[in-house]
């Protein structure tokens, strides 16, 4: 592993680490502030279904090989 692969991975796993903390404290604040009911679950739907979209493109992304052939000229 070369110093460039390592920064990248670790620049997206901090990243990552960073927007999970700040959706997990969102939602910890809306559902500890008094708000209605439809409103936590609307915002608990739209953040559930970002969240299951973006998984399920992972798993494609990843269950995918790579069809391209190369060719020899």
């Amino acid at each position: 592993m070369d110093y460039q692969t390592l920064m990248r991975d670790l620049g997206i796993g901090l990243a990552v680490i960073g927007v999970v903390m700040l959706v997990g404290y969102s939602l910890y604040e809306l559902f500890t502030s008094e708000s209605s009911m439809i409103l936590k679950l609307s915002i608990t739907a739209i953040v559930a279904g970002i969240v299951l979209a973006i998984l399920s493109l992972i798993t494609e992304k990843m269950g995918k090989q790579d069809s391209e052939v190369e060719r020899k000229y």
